[in-house]
């Protein structure tokens, strides 16, 4: 996967886009068993056609909505189904006017809907590269309801179900089980929208997404293009679970989520959520944008979302978080994995996170993060493993750096304790590099290497603050212009220095950078 540029429109076409990945030997086993129970259930269920069957058009002119809503009705009357949508151009979305008291002046119409008062057993929707773009001139936000104008609601939250105008979804799945999505472009045409007043507690909240997945289990989405969507990419949502429930399988495996408003993803309940090759980006950079415009949200609400997966991801160049995965108030997160993926931030932080049980390997963050969860449970406290974190430049030029100080790793919102970088490179070429503040809250590095390369930093001063950490055979080195004499320390209280897990000293390399003032050692450091 690049990580030197950003994705536009990966090829989402075909299973044989989706490389091998290391460590999927277990989950291509239990893959290749689904895909013989799914060949079993597709036969008991009718395949349709969207085109012959429903009498959709896919010119890029005609309204098709009345095509998915007869497919999605023959669909739940047959308790589940195959469908057929041949590569075209699918416009889709009706709004109506109303303009009765209390009612929203411009209603819409489901497009492709299983609610879950009729839910399947079986569905597939096969798209070999089919496009589902949302019609132009359709409303979403605040609109008066007796008039239909737009309007702007007082200060603070605006929650009048009456005045809001939304596009819904365009696929939307709910209750139900053993749920294929392949193949398709989901093209919210956020440019096109009409926009009324914000709507909710910031931006507009309502209805507005590509794939809406709730209270389903055993689903796969794959091979699947999702964009400038009004609000989010992909929603999955699990409500009412806790802990001890048992898992909810859902898969997505080479599906782009980009220019949407709200979320690339947003994972608000489920247990064993499994991305592989996806990409999450620039949420917020399109027409619309909506807090907290994260490549992927995970939240429960009334929920959990533990168990997740991420192989091979990118969250690149989001308005908001490039991971934003701190919010628990309404349930429980956390536990979950990633590997292989790209965090960047160009305006905020590449990743933020706050729950327990986080574990990260062999990911790249470009651009500042946070510690994440710390506990004086060490089994709860994030860990990092062959990491990078660096202050490399997107395209764009833009990288995010942390406060006045400008660092690339921060105890934010967290102070640590027990958090653990193990082999991981830290990488400040623009301003400081990690920034710890509590002597207290024992951070573990071990075996770590630090580049400071920054000679823009005040002089005198530090190049990295080490507050709380024991520092087990890591090596400081620099890289500074040639002719540079001013003089930083690495600054640190409450540290603990020991050899690193084959023995090696920690060593810093000077002569510009210098251990604990500007003043000390350089070569190896005794251990304390």
């Amino acid at each position: 996967m690049s990580t030197s540029s950003g994705l536009s429109r990966r090829s989402f076409l075909g299973a044989a886009a989706l490389a091998p990945v290391a460590g999927l030997a277990t989950a291509t086993v239990a893959t290749a068993g689904a895909s013989s129970a799914a060949s079993h259930l597709a036969a008991q269920y009718p395949t349709f056609n969207l085109r012959a069957d429903f009498g959709a058009v896919g010119d890029g002119q005609t309204n098709d909505t009345a095509a998915f809503q007869a497919a999605a009705a023959a669909i739940i009357a047959a308790g589940g189904g195959t469908l057929i949508i041949p590569p075209a151009t699918y416009i889709v979305g009706i709004q109506g006017v109303d303009n009765s008291p209390g009612t929203p002046y411009y209603p819409m119409q489901d497009i492709f809907f299983i609610p879950r008062t009729t839910p399947v057993q079986y569905l597939r929707i096969e798209g070999a590269g089919a496009t589902m773009r949302l019609a132009s001139g359709l409303r979403y936000g605040s609109f008066h309801p007796e008039t239909g104008a737009v309007f702007d609601p007082p200060p603070g939250n605006f929650w009048d179900e009456a005045y809001a105008a939304e596009v819904r979804w365009m696929i939307g799945v709910e209750g139900s089980t053993n749920v294929t999505i392949d193949g398709l472009e989901l093209d919210g045409n956020s440019a096109n929208l009409v926009l009324g007043g914000r709507w909710g507690d910031t931006g507009r909240q309502m209805k507005g997404t590509g794939i809406r997945i709730l209270r389903c289990s055993d689903v796969a989405i794959s091979n699947m293009y999702t964009h400038h969507h009004a609000l989010d990419g992909v929603t999955i949502g699990y409500g009412g679970l806790t802990s001890a429930s048992p898992a909810t399988p859902h898969t997505l495996s080479n599906v782009v989520s980009e220019y949407n408003g709200r979320q690339g993803l947003s994972w608000t309940g489920g247990r064993g959520l499994t991305c592989v090759n996806c990409s999450f980006n620039h949420t917020g950079r399109g027409a619309i944008r909506s807090a907290p415009a994260a490549g992927v949200d995970i939240e429960p609400e009334s929920s959990v979302t533990l168990d997740g997966l991420f192989i091979g991801c990118d969250m690149i160049n989001n308005a908001g978080w490039g991971l934003n995965a701190a919010n628990d108030q309404f349930g429980e997160g956390g536990h979950s994995s990633f590997e292989d993926c790209t965090f960047w931030g160009t305006t905020t932080y590449s990743c933020y996170t706050n729950y327990p049980g986080m574990k990260f390997g062999e990911c790249r963050f470009y651009g500042a993060a946070n510690v994440g969860y710390g506990s004086s449970d060490a089994s709860l406290a994030a860990r990092y493993t062959d990491c990078v974190f660096e202050d490399r430049a997107w395209t764009n030029g833009q990288v995010y750096r942390e406060g006045a100080a400008g660092v690339i790793l921060s105890d934010s919102g967290n102070t640590g304790q027990n958090v653990a970088y193990t082999n991981c490179s830290f990488i400040a070429r623009g301003g400081r590099g990690i920034y710890f503040t509590s002597n207290s809250a024992i951070k573990r590095l071990t075996d770590c290497e630090f580049l400071h390369g920054h000679a823009g930093v005040t002089a005198d001063s530090y190049q990295s603050r080490v507050y709380g950490a024991v520092v087990a055979g890591c090596r400081f080195t620099e890289d500074m212009p040639a002719g540079t004499t001013t003089r930083w320390s690495i600054l640190i209280s409450g540290v603990t220095v020991t050899n690193g897990s084959d023995g090696r000293r920690t060593h810093v390399t000077g002569p510009t950078v210098r251990w604990g003032s500007v003043n000390g050692p350089v070569g190896d450091i005794p251990n304390t």
